[in-house]
């Protein structure tokens, strides 16, 4: 897995991003304050330029608050086919752009519960999730 992020974190906002290993998709996590979101982009690298192919809803108003976790980063796979948000060692999201599917992990009130790592290992499958849009 690589890792390849920068984090921003103004008043109530917080944004992270990783580009894939072969530089084809980049992937944003934004926490606005409300909502968190996962937004999958295509990507250029020749001119850094990227457009939002879809989202990944995870989650409205979690506590504790995103700012207050230990630990967020986006995980690529090496070979650029997988993806997941992960929360203080928690599996939040996970986009399979193989088999195009999108999956955010369970909430139980404002405490949203780990996606097994199974799913990271195994890949998604086509009952998992949402279907993901790509180019």
């Amino acid at each position: 897995m690589t890792k390849n992020h920068e984090s921003k974190k103004e008043l109530n906002n917080f944004l992270i991003d990783a580009i894939s290993p072969d530089e084809r998709w980049l992937v944003i996590f934004e926490d606005d304050g409300e909502t968190g979101y996962l937004y999958f982009c295509s990507y250029n690298s020749d001119n850094q330029k990227y457009k939002i192919l879809d989202h990944l809803w995870i989650y409205n108003q979690i506590k504790p608050a995103i700012q207050e976790c230990n630990f967020v980063n986006i995980v690529w796979s090496h070979d650029s086919t997988k993806v997941c948000l992960v929360v203080d060692g928690e599996c939040w999201g996970i986009l399979d752009i193989k088999i195009k599917r999108k999956l955010a992990a369970p909430r139980k009130e404002n405490s949203i519960k780990t996606i097994e790592r199974i799913k990271w290992d195994n890949g998604l499958t086509r009952s998992d999730g949402d279907e993901l849009r790509t180019i």
